[in-house]
């Protein structure tokens, strides 16, 4: 028998605005996919009924009980086909919960391929960024992570046509489908400003069930828990997601096992909203035994600290080179941050300290 146990809170929600950001000194760059690599898909046991599921750089967790299945993240329309595939083949009981971590396209997608069976469970907010944005909005009002595609306009017709993207653009996790149709709501072979505002997000099932503060999952005996961890820079409806009885957290995107996404959507602000994320997290997770991320292997609670560090280290060597008087561009040259570069994508560091250079000076 399922159940869920969900608790409220009486606090006002504030849904943060993109805000245009002035004086750029550098753009971030064009997400870009590698046409030759090859989509490695695997599952793997981490402990008691939890199973790791990835594909190449992304990752999600799932919980298996004789009564069905709870899986996180579905990742994308052709990974949650093959998992669906692998379920029925490896454990012979459908889906009955989808639970988000956020409502990324690289993280919530494909959600849809379960629906026949599953409830889908994501934080009230989810649901405002799953709307488009006003008509009128167009491409120079995209800020942010989402710039390059705005740019790809070369015509300057006000969309941006199929025909005018690169054959590498970024593909969805462990598919070959191109993220430009994640951004083409209407399916029309064209991207307004509306849709690149709203993020490639077309393939993401709305949650049915929503909640506030915090929400227990329980299917056959098991639980899984979703705490919200507040309003901060990458998304104001992100979830903590653990497997209490098996002694696992799935931690998504806020933290991870490799440097912070790019310029790290400094557009929407919230730093020490997210550094607050962190240290909450940081502290939950010593409780567990088992502590995974979206984007690299299992760990433990010591890599989430080392994900604090990386950032305060981050912080204070942009925060001297403001101090010291230094341009944007002499800081991308100067703050090499040389003591990870054994992290994985190192090379990203430039973009770090560009979002960094924003969190401090906006």
């Amino acid at each position: 028998m399922s159940m869920l146990k969900i608790r409220t809170s009486n606090c006002v929600i504030a849904i943060s605005m993109l805000v245009a950001v002035q004086g750029l000194a550098q753009a971030p760059e064009l997400r870009r996919a590698s046409l030759e690599e090859e989509v490695v898909r695997t599952i793997s046991h981490i402990n008691g009924d939890v199973y790791h599921a990835q594909t190449n750089r992304s990752g999600t967790a799932f919980l298996v009980t004789p009564e069905g299945i709870i899986l996180a993240d579905p990742l994308s329309r052709d990974f949650a086909q093959w998992l669906k595939e692998e379920f029925a083949t490896r454990f012979g009981v459908p889906v009955r919960y989808v639970v988000y971590s956020h409502h990324h396209w690289d993280h919530g997608s494909g959600g849809a391929v379960f629906a026949d069976t599953a409830e889908f469970v994501g934080h009230a907010n989810m649901l405002s960024y799953l709307e488009m944005p006003p008509p009128t909005t167009t491409l120079a009002d995209v800020v942010g992570q989402y710039e390059p595609v705005a740019a790809l306009d070369s015509n300057g017709n006000g969309v941006v046509e199929f025909s005018e993207t690169p054959e590498d653009m970024q593909r969805f996790p462990g598919s070959r489908q191109n993220i430009f149709e994640g951004f083409d709501a209407n399916r029309d072979g064209e991207l307004s400003g509306a849709e690149i505002v709203r993020g490639a997000i077309s393939f993401v099932h709305p949650p049915t069930i929503r909640y506030t503060d915090e929400i227990e999952v329980r299917l056959g005996g098991k639980r899984v828990r979703l705490t919200w961890m507040g309003n901060m820079n990458h998304s104001n409806d992100t979830s903590l997601i653990t497997f209490p009885d098996d002694d696992v957290m799935l931690i998504v995107d806020y933290v991870s096992r490799r440097l912070p996404n790019r310029e790290m959507d400094y557009e929407l602000g919230g730093f020490p909203e997210w550094m607050e994320a962190i240290a909450r997290t940081e502290e939950m997770a010593m409780d567990y035994g088992y502590v995974l991320t979206a984007h690299g292997p299992v760990g433990t609670w010591e890599d989430v600290r080392a994900w604090r560090e990386y950032l305060e280290d981050l912080r204070d060597a942009v925060a001297a080179g403001i101090a010291a008087g230094q341009t944007l561009e002499e800081m991308q040259r100067t703050v090499t941050m040389d003591e990870y570069s054994h992290w994985e994508r190192f090379d990203w560091v430039d973009e770090n300290v560009l979002g960094m250079y924003h969190f401090l000076t906006d």
